[in-house]
């Protein structure tokens, strides 16, 4: 019964040792993860906690089933068949019963969406942002990618923790009586170590295993074998052995060089990942924000062919020169054209938006236009193609209006996938950044269109059938009798031609419906004439700030060297048109009033040319509010120097110091690769001691052993290891190639990108004058157009007039588009520089810090890191030391200088070239084998 009870509870034990669930696997895996990463946060200058990898329950990529257990996904039908049955054979019944889900997003995950009561998804820049944070999966493969690269780290920590292995088997043994060889059939019970093998040795036993720093492995074991006999005597023998062994490589395989590199890769693996992530996270932002490209983010060094850590870690091969930068495209400035490129992101879709509320105001001012050319040709004074010419470019418009929208649409489709929502989603851009870009109010916009409809509800329908008939019972038609209609777009001819019952309406605006909606239209009128006012204010009190900057830029090389008349950047010629457009608000003022009384005493028969009054009275005061407006935009120039700014990107970037860091770790495998290629002397100690009798706990020293040795290996065959040596040296001097020029493309880009800044300060102030010229040319036009004919003639237009209209209004569109353009691009450079120099901050949700824009205060006021990589060398070499310390140093204890000191102080860069290969053959002479390996 003893010996059955034995035999129970090793099966009982042996059966709690199941291993670690799912669950606590993965919560132990974050748990250490989550602890690296916030330990290498706080030297890296980040938030601890900032790097989690869970999900937002509000994000499409939120996934509620168990993550451990997760159902079945939608699976392809035909390749769902190699589950069930591959080549022939039944598949694992657990892919038929595993439970399934039909869903790869969360099916009510839109539910979470900020959508107004239209169901309409309105955003600014600061919830895009939010939005690309919660829902895009590049964004979370990037701190994924963190997290494994944490775990690396985990393992490889791991690998000098002492560690526990063990395990055994139970084995029945039945032999018959000649295999036996005792004439007896035999009968046994086993229980000893596993022959599994799992872990070094050929078994595996119990044991704790630690690996040293400098390359030492000790083991210490307990080996247990219990035997009973259940044939013949019904005997029980027990054996036990306690061992250990220790090994230390003194040359190849050993010391610190080494067994730390594949620690010291990870650790500087991780801290560069995090530096790499905090420098994604403003790249992330900028790229929502304006479309900046993303250069990448943290790279993982490890999980090679799916090992743990940096297993498989050979030396060499380590991507040289990527030191996880990037962007560096320079100014991106203009495309050709007169302003400045466009802007991505967010960003880009409110420039467009501006963009089309141009072109929209462009298309009502060609209708305008048109209305008064048609006016214009009924009394005679203009002629019929003029008319067909403005007709032309209303149509024109019409059709680049709509190709607009639609690109517009589909810009913002992409804006949604990006930001990893489906593009079914209704979008609304909706920011005030660009609200001071409205030069031309889309209320003043909607009044015009008003007026033109009233004044087409106006026409007198009979007079214009009877035009109709004229026109086609006449084959050349007399101008003076050919109907216009500015605002139809071209139709085909019938056969028989329109009757009179078909052109004529059936209702005629009454009277009293008529003196209504005029009312209406001039009291928006002066609704809109109070919005020109309050603008007039903001700019008298953006003046002051205004001549500063004018006098900041007006003796600038750029606009000497363009040969730029400096008078457009005289403060006084500010004044004069401030003073101008005080004077037009006035006299707009006036006839507001003038044009109200009028209105009061006029009959039906007036109010169609009042009502062309208001609609040519509209059109002056859209362009002094272009003019208000135009004058209260501003740029604060940008002072500082590329010299400045590579010294703040130098202390700041992060990239910078990752690229520092790469470069000495190139330079560190030289000597891990030449460890290999000395011979091999392990010291060895090593011994055992077992029991006595049947007593498993029974150890006499009478049973056991010592052994000590030294094991040597010739260095007679490293044609592998002599190989992958010259290919780290080959590497390094690529390293180091590829670190000055990561510097000279990032003084490249930051030269470029102040270059843009400095370039989008002068234009702006030019595609301001061109935009003043331009309304002063649709003013002049307009004027033209509006002048009445002298007493007793019928003053004809000159024949450009139509043609000089819809110029000028074209011309005015294109200027205010460069105008925006040029803003925009001045905006993103600026946040492109701020992230370059690496000040920018991003809080811990993801949004950029505002730090205004002096970028003065970041200007390094003493030595930094790496001074001399950019900077020409002395012939003598600079002291990179602290003052105080290289002073010590330069001084022996008695105060007396310290020549041997001073010179290494003095010439940090080694010897001259001549020399390199009699010093070499000393360092080979002197150093020891001993001190290479440590």
């Amino acid at each position: 019964m003893s010996v059955f009870l034995r035999i129970v509870c090793v099966v009982a034990v042996m059966a709690s040792l199941e291993g670690c669930s799912r669950s606590k696997a993965r919560l132990r895996a974050d748990r250490d993860a989550y602890h690296l990463l916030d330990q290498k946060s706080t030297v890296a200058g980040g938030d601890i906690g900032a790097y989690r990898i869970g999900i937002d329950p509000r994000s499409r990529m939120y996934d509620n089933d168990s993550p451990d257990c997760p159902p079945m996904p939608p699976d392809d039908p035909t390749s769902h068949h190699y589950m069930v049955s591959v080549d022939g054979k039944k598949g694992a019944k657990y892919w038929r019963e595993a439970p399934r889900t039909p869903w790869v997003d969360p099916p009510d995950w839109r539910a979470t969406l900020p959508v107004d009561a239209q169901g309409r998804l309105v955003l600014d820049s600061t919830a895009a942002v939010r939005l690309g944070l919660v829902n895009d999966p590049d964004f979370q493969n990037e701190l994924e990618e963190l997290y494994l690269s944490a775990l690396d780290v985990s393992f490889e920590r791991f690998r000098f923790d002492t560690q526990l292995f063990g395990g055994s088997g139970i084995e029945y043994v039945a032999d018959g009586r000649v295999r036996s060889g005792t004439g007896e059939s035999s009968s046994q019970l086993y229980v000893s170590p596993s022959n599994s093998t799992l872990g070094p040795g050929p078994a595996n036993r119990w044991r704790l295993q630690k690996l040293t720093a400098t390359g030492g492995e000790m083991v210490v074991g307990l080996a247990n074998t219990l035997v009973w006999q259940f044939a013949g005597g019904n005997d029980y023998s027990s054996r036990t052995l306690l061992d250990f062994s220790i090994v230390q490589p003194l040359l190849r395989g050993g010391g610190r060089v080494r067994i730390l590199e594949r620690l010291t890769v990870a650790e500087r693996a991780l801290l560069a990942n995090v530096r790499s992530m905090e420098r994604f996270r403003g790249e992330y932002y900028l790229n929502v924000a304006v479309g900046r490209f993303l250069s990448g983010g943290p790279q993982r060094r490890g999980g090679l062919l799916g090992g743990a850590g940096l297993s498989g870690f050979a030396g060499v091969n380590l991507q040289v020169g990527n030191f996880g930068g990037g962007n560096f495209g320079g100014g991106n400035g203009n495309s050709g054209v007169a302003g400045a490129a466009a802007a991505g992101g967010y960003l880009g879709l409110l420039q467009t938006q501006k963009v089309l509320s141009n072109q929209r105001a462009n298309v009502a001012a060609l209708r305008d236009s048109t209305m008064q050319l048609a006016a214009s040709y009924d009394a005679g004074r203009i002629d019929r193609f003029q008319v067909d010419l403005a007709r032309q470019a209303l149509f024109n418009a019409q059709s680049q209006l709509l190709r607009a929208e639609a690109d517009f649409q589909t810009s913002l489709d992409n804006f949604k996938v990006d930001l990893g929502l489906p593009p079914d989603i209704e979008l609304v851009i909706a920011d005030p950044l660009l609200e001071p870009f409205n030069l031309l109010s889309p209320e003043v916009t909607a009044l015009q269109n008003d007026v033109a409809d009233v004044l087409l509800t106006t026409v007198d329908p009979v007079e214009a059938v009877e035009n109709q008939v004229d026109t086609a019972l006449d084959a050349t038609p007399v101008p003076d009798a050919e109907p216009v209609d500015p605002l139809a777009g071209p139709t085909l001819p019938t056969p028989d031609g329109p009757t009179l019952s078909e052109s004529v309406p059936e209702e005629v605006p009454a009277e009293a419906g008529e003196t209504v909606e005029s009312d209406r239209l001039l009291a928006e009128a002066a609704a809109q004439f109070a919005v020109v006012e309050s603008d007039l204010q903001t700019l008298l009190n953006v003046v002051p700030a205004r001549r500063e900057h004018l006098l900041a830029i007006r003796d600038r090389s750029e606009v000497v060297n363009a040969q730029i008349d400096r008078a457009l950047f005289d403060p006084d010629l500010l004044d004069e048109r401030v003073a101008s457009i005080e004077v037009d608000v006035a006299a707009w003022r006036d006839s507001l009033a003038t044009l109200q009384a009028e209105f009061v005493e006029a009959d039906a028969a007036e109010r169609p040319k009042l009502l062309r009054r208001l609609s040519a009275m509209l059109l002056e005061l859209s362009i002094l509010q272009a003019r208000t407006r135009l004058d209260a935009l501003d740029l604060t120039p940008m002072e500082l120097t590329p010299q400045e700014a590579l010294e703040i990107a130098r202390v700041n970037r992060r990239d910078w110091a990752n690229a520092r860091a790469s470069l000495v770790d190139a330079w560190r495998l030289i000597h891990f690769n030449a460890n290999n290629l000395m011979s091999a002397v392990d010291l060895v100690f090593s011994g055992d001691l077992a029991n006595v009798g049947d007593n498993p706990l029974r150890f006499r020293d009478t049973n056991g052993r010592l052994r000590v040795g030294v094991e040597f290996d010739s260095p007679t065959s490293r044609l592998a290891e002599r190989n992958v040596y010259r290919q780290s040296l080959i590497e390094y001097q690529q390293a180091r190639r590829s670190y000055y020029q990561f510097v000279d493309r990032i003084y490249q880009s930051l030269r470029g990108t102040l270059r843009q800044i400095r370039l989008n300060e002068v234009n702006f102030e030019l595609r301001r004058e061109a935009v003043l010229v331009a309304i002063a040319q649709v003013d002049l036009t307009q004027l033209r157009l509006s002048e009445p004919p002298k007493p007793g003639a019928t003053e004809q237009f000159n024949n450009t007039t139509a043609r000089d209209l819809v110029q000028a209004l074209g011309d005015l569109l294109n200027a205010q588009n460069d105008l925006l353009s040029v803003w925009v691009n001045n905006r993103v450079q600026r946040l492109n520089l701020e992230l370059d120099l690496g000040v920018m901050l991003v809080d811990s949700q993801g949004l950029r810090v505002e730090m205004g824009d002096d970028f003065d205060m970041f200007v390094p006021r003493c030595p930094c890191p790496g001074g001399g990589d950019v900077s020409p060398l002395p012939l003598a070499g600079p002291c990179l030391l602290p003052p105080d310390l290289a002073q010590e140093l330069q001084t022996d204890a008695d105060g007396s200088p310290n020549e041997l000191m001073k010179g290494e102080l003095a010439n940090p860069m080694g010897p001259a070239p001549a020399e390199e290969t009699r010093e070499l053959t000393q360092i080979d002479a002197t150093i020891s084998p001993s001190q290479l390996g440590d």
